[in-house]
């Protein structure tokens, strides 16, 4: 079978990280994982942190390879992942927004370049992060959701719609003065940018905390840096966590129950 690949590479890297990157990309089209990599994260796609010669730590995530048809959408009809993710944030870091710096996307087709094969996007390794994952046991919570409504008034402002708004990848830099928060994204491939529909926009509230109390406060917050009104913006908040939560809990579980009833993940709970 003939595999044609694509690789982009920063071109403001130093030439020590390119040639690094280079055979790490060559590693990964050939389906292999270099040596020494070490997998964090097993779910629907894999995250590996690995360190080039160079000695800079990478992420490398390995997108999961579909069925024939996300092949050829993928393959021929769009743009991968990968790449998604790496024009993603080179542009938000343009905007100025954080996220770990996009080292590298490649990719692999076969069939004349018809189908996706494998897909890859490389970004800088953070450490000094964490997850933002039920801020209201933080005891600095107050200054916390302020300035995390604040950084959604950036985002609105911008027209930026990062549609994965989740504590698990809107993180949070440590080490940073007292008081000061700033916000890092990670998994932005599906990041919309000039968006001026406040609907659209309001979607970030689905699950960045699924406690109604933390919602109410988040969108006050929101409400006070852009002008509006906190009443009003409370309840479309709280709208469109309760209506993500009905289609996940009412909707998707039983549909995916019936699609695969032998996977525990969509179990029904004893309790219920």
């Amino acid at each position: 079978m003939s595999i044609s690949s694509d690789i982009i590479i920063n071109p403001e890297l130093s030439p020590a990280d390119t040639d690094g990157l280079s055979a790490l990309a060559g590693t990964l089209l050939r389906g292999e994982i270099p040596t020494g990599a070490e997998l964090v994260y097993d779910g629907r796609n894999r995250l590996y942190v690995h360190t080039l010669p160079s000695g800079r730590k990478v992420n490398i995530k390995a997108f999961r390879r579909g069925g024939a048809l996300k092949k050829l959408i993928y393959g021929r009809l769009r743009f991968d992942k990968g790449r998604h993710s790496y024009d993603n944030a080179r542009r938000l870091l343009a905007l100025g927004f954080d996220t770990p710096q996009p080292l590298m996307t490649c990719s692999a087709r076969s069939a004349g370049r018809w189908f996706l094969e494998r897909a890859f996007y490389v970004c800088a390794q953070e450490d000094a992060v964490r997850q933002t994952r039920c801020w209201e046991e933080w005891p600095d919570r107050d200054a916390l959701v302020e300035a995390l409504g604040q950084e959604m008034g950036r985002l609105f402002r911008a027209g930026v719609l990062f549609r994965d708004f989740s504590p698990g990848n809107v993180l949070l830099r440590t080490g940073t003065p007292a008081g000061e928060y700033r916000f890092v994204y990670v998994d932005v491939n599906r990041t919309d940018f000039g968006v001026r529909s406040r609907r659209r926009l309001m979607s970030m509230f689905r699950r960045i905390n699924i406690v109604e109390a933390e919602t109410s406060r988040l969108a006050r917050a929101l409400a006070r840096d852009m002008g509006w009104d906190p009443e009003a913006t409370r309840l479309r908040a709280l709208g469109v966590l309760r209506r993500f939560l009905w289609l996940k809990d009412d909707v998707q579980k039983p549909l995916k129950r019936l699609i695969r009833p032998g996977n525990p993940k969509y179990r029904r709970s004893a309790t219920k």
